[in-house]
């Protein structure tokens, strides 16, 4: 990793010190003056508790830095910008506050000062790599190609996971017109997180610049489709600011972060809190659908969605999540009249497309659900489950070329998925008569199986293996 400037306290004080405040220390901001009837009265106790804290705690950084959270958690980046300047006089040594105070620079746009502050932040904490990707950020906004360009491959080389640093390198060399550059760094951060609407728009962008009209369109209607997916940020210092906010709403964002990463009993209380402030908040019964489906209580998952459907009657997410619920209740007729409706609201809407193949397949009715699965694709490139479906429903048809061709859409990103989809192609392989190649691909799945130790899967894999290497024998 880079070197960082090497900064004194004193160059600190001299940078950070443009206001002066009454209160013991000279060169330590005072406390922001507070203006807050625009907030409910939840939110409004919270931040005076805050303010009253740090103001009998005058020289406790931390008591100031915390109010800076409060206030930034709540769009006073302004008042927040005060706190932090405060926390990081009183402690010049802390990253914390420095860091805080750099996304809130940069957050009012003030691009220039923030540059200066992350470098600081950086000094202190050399390797975290929120950090690096905002300077990084900076510096692009700051049209700075080279310092930027720079830090987004140091941060992909040291985490070539960051499909936010592939994103950002794409950004550069767009600028500097390397078209087939800025291509391949958006097809990365796409492929990392499938759902990155900005990557799937610059895409979209360049492969219109390099006159790919046909792929431009589709990674526009992709787009088009989810405008505001964005991977997470895997900040947990900002996550510590975000869980101050006592919003409904907030609590709705926090716990699909939660879900995200597994902890479903935390997502579903954050969702619950969310409703105890506003039970009106059709997202938050929407997604407890889910939620309580996943956890097997049938009942609570049914009664969330009736409160959704008597809020709002043309919530599409409502009636996909219940045909969810539904199919994993086996409850497939209903579940079926759920997903049709889904599709009558919102005609683009993927997932209920390839559920409602599934059902139609389960029936018998092949050609439909083919249908159904080329839908969910067209209006989803990504959807693997939909791309192992239809290729599976080909090969059924003995149309192998065609299957292997999705099966093989499958295979990417790499996740605990993975080894199921290859042993799905190994078999088309071995359907199709090409032993060569479903050994190869049957035998990476057994590999990939066992290191995830996915048992059931193994000992089905194992078993397939063994009939086909055995039919290579010489009798």
């Amino acid at each position: 990793m880079r070197k960082t400037l090497c900064l004194t306290p004193f160059v600190w004080l001299a940078f950070a010190s443009p206001t002066f405040g009454a209160q013991g220390n000279s060169s330590v901001p005072e406390l922001p003056r507070l203006t807050l009837n625009n907030f409910s009265p939840g939110i409004r106790d919270q931040i005076d508790e805050a303010l009253t804290y740090a103001r009998s705690h005058s020289e406790d950084a931390g008591a100031s830095g915390r109010l800076g959270m409060v206030l930034q958690t709540y769009g006073l980046l302004q008042e927040a910008t005060l706190c932090y300047r405060r926390a990081a006089q009183l402690e010049p040594n802390s990253f914390r506050w420095t860091y805080y105070l750099a996304a809130v620079e940069g957050d009012q746009g003030r691009c220039d000062t923030a540059i200066s502050t992350l470098r600081l932040a950086l000094h202190v904490h050399p390797d975290y790599p929120p950090a690096e990707l905002r300077l990084a950020n900076c510096l692009l906004a700051s049209a700075d190609w080279d310092a930027s360009g720079k830090l987004y491959a140091e941060i992909v080389e040291q985490h070539p996971d960051n499909a936010d640093a592939h994103y950002g390198l794409g950004r550069v060399r767009a600028a500097r017109r390397d078209l087939s550059g800025a291509a391949e760094a958006y097809r990365k951060a796409i492929e990392l997180f499938p759902d990155f609407a900005a990557a799937h728009y610059a895409l979209a962008l360049s492969y219109r610049a390099l006159g790919k009209a046909q792929q431009a369109e589709e990674e526009l209607r992709v787009y088009e489709k989810n405008k505001t997916g964005a991977p997470p940020t895997g900040d947990p210092l900002m996550a510590e600011v975000r869980a101050l906010n006592h919003s409904a709403t907030y609590q709705v964002q926090y716990g699909a972060e939660l879900e995200k990463q597994g902890k479903l009993e935390e997502s579903l209380a954050a969702h619950e809190k969310a409703l105890e402030i506003d039970p009106q908040l059709v997202q938050a019964h929407i997604n407890l659908i889910e939620l309580y489906g996943r956890l097997g209580q049938f009942d609570k998952a049914e009664g969330h969605y009736l409160a959704a459907i008597r809020i709002d009657q043309g919530s599409a997410e409502s009636y996909y999540n219940y045909g969810v619920l539904l199919l994993s209740a086996e409850k497939f007729q209903s579940a079926e009249e759920a997903f049709r409706k889904t599709i009558d609201i919102n005609p683009f809407y993927a997932g209920a497309h390839n559920n409602l193949g599934y059902l139609l397949e389960r029936r018998g009715n092949f050609s439909e659900a083919e249908t159904e699965y080329r839908r969910a694709i067209e209006n989803k490139p990504s959807d693997r489950q939909a791309h192992f479906n239809l290729g599976r429903i080909l090969v059924n048809q003995k149309k192998y070329q065609e299957g292997i061709q999705e099966l093989e859409r499958t295979l990417e990103p790499e996740d605990e998925n993975t080894p199921r989809y290859i042993y799905a192609l190994g078999a088309a392989f071995a359907r199709a008569g090409d032993r060569e190649n479903a050994l190869r691909y049957i035998r990476q799945a057994r590999d990939g199986a066992a290191a995830l130790g996915q048992s059931a899967l193994l000992t089905s894999i194992e078993r397939d293996l063994r009939t086909l290497e055995a039919s290579g024998k010489p009798q």
